[in-house]
Parts: C-alpha cells; structure tokens; sequence
C-alpha cells in the first residue's frame, strides 16, 4: 500500500472519529493580531524531518508541511528552536502554540496533555533497529532484544523488557553503532537511511517494527484554529502536495 494510501485511510479514520465526538459550540474567530503561530522545533534537528541550516533557517518535511498549512490558513510562523524538555515546559505555559511530528500514542505528563489537541496525521514515521552487522538474528524484531542493551532516545517510549542506554539524540545512537559502542540502537527509518547512506555510516536496518502516524500538537489556546487546520490537512494529502513534499526529501535515500 502506498504512503499516499496508508494516510489517505488514516485521516479518514481520524475525521470519523472526530465527527462521533459532542458537537460544541463554534469558536469565535480569532483577531488578527493572534495569526503567528509560534512552533516548537526540538534540538538538535533530525534529518530529513526538521533541521537548522547554515543560514538558521529550519528545512525538512515537517517545517516544509507546516510552510504550506500556514498558507493555506493565512497565519504567519514563529519557529523557535528549543531542547525537548524546555519546549514541553513552554508548550504547557502558552509559550509555544504548536509542535509537529507528535504521535498521539504515546504516553506525555498529565500537564502536556490537559493542553494538547491533536490534528489529523500528516505522514508516517517507520520505527526500526540498526545493529552492527556481525550480528545474526532469525526475526529481528523488539521481541528479539528482551534483556538485551539498547541505544534509545532519551524520553522515547519503548517496552520495558530492555535495557535502555539513552542518548540525546538518534544521530547519537546511529554513531555509536557505527563505531561499535553500542551494538543495537532504535530510531526512525528515514535518518537511518540517510545517516547510513550520506555519512557512510555501517549498520544493518532492521524491517520495521512499528509504523506511527504522527500529528500537530496544538496548544488548546488555539483551538479555534483546529478545523481548520484539519482541513487544510485534508485538502494537502488530496491534492497529493503531501506525498510530494515527503519525495522531496526521500526519494532517491533508499
């Protein structure tokens, strides 16, 4: 099934879903003065998603996704780079309005939360295992590494039979396997294949083991901005914008 098919079916489920909650009453328009959106972009960047380049400027599928959502909604962008800890703490301050690449189903702080809508998913993250290629398994898959070391992101959710060993970030990891000072680490398919393809760096990829559909979390502040944001969403992934942003970045690292 192709990408373009996969989040065809699952922003459909998500919009069904939507549409069974209570109806509310609708938001008042917000001012003008309200249309910046300021963007929480965690540190350090990850390739091909979001990154800073030589200029400050951010690059990647996610602030390319949103450059062309804050288009279609008419709304000016703030991207504001921040470590992962402190841009939790100032998405639950109203400091920051959005964030994306956030997979609803993992488990965040009661606080982050109560404060968080979720749009509609926007793409798809593939999860997968690097290993030093002397190792052998018959199915390798999260099974497989029960009581076994693993290099993990910290703040990552992954199951609680490893032994987790965390790291900043997954160019972290995709290093010290590289280098052998881990011999298994978990991060996303895409930056592994860029990493083993641009960097050279030597480690097997393992098929994936858990594809996630990842959304924009919206601070509940904001919430007159949700349907709409839903719907340019909607209207992006028809025309085939989506699909074609993503080959931006993707086609050819594999």
């Amino acid at each position: 099934m192709s990408f373009r098919a996969i989040l065809h079916f699952i922003s459909g489920l998500w919009l069904v879903l939507l549409a069974a909650l209570p109806l509310q009453a609708a938001p008042e328009a917000e001012p003008a003065a309200t249309r910046t959106l300021r963007v929480g972009m965690p540190l350090p960047g990850q390739i091909p998603f979001f990154w800073q380049d030589e200029a400050g400027e951010f690059q990647g599928i996610y602030a390319d996704t949103l450059r062309l959502i804050a288009e279609d909604l008419a709304v000016e962008l703030d991207f504001v780079p921040l470590s992962q800890a402190r841009l939790q703490r100032l998405f639950i301050a109203g400091e920051i309005d959005i964030e994306a690449g956030v997979s609803p189903q993992l488990e965040v702080p009661d606080a982050l939360q109560q404060v968080s809508l979720y749009s509609i998913p926007f793409g798809i993250v593939n999860e997968v295992i690097i290993y030093r290629p002397e190792l052998s398994f018959p199915v390798f898959i999260l099974k497989d590494l029960e009581g076994q070391r693993v290099a993990t992101v910290r703040g990552a959710s992954v199951p609680d039979n490893l032994i987790r060993e965390d790291f900043a970030s997954q160019w972290q990891i995709a290093q010290r396997v590289h280098r052998g000072w881990n011999q298994i680490g978990l991060i996303n398919e895409a930056t592994a294949l860029r990493y083993q393809s641009e960097e050279s760096l030597n480690y097997e990829i393992s098929l994936p083991y858990a594809s996630n559909a990842v959304t924009f979390r919206l601070h509940r502040a904001r919430s007159p901005l949700l349907a709409q944001l839903n719907a340019s969403i909607a209207r992006l992934e028809q025309q085939g914008e989506l699909e074609r942003l993503v080959c931006k970045y993707r086609c050819g690292t594999q």
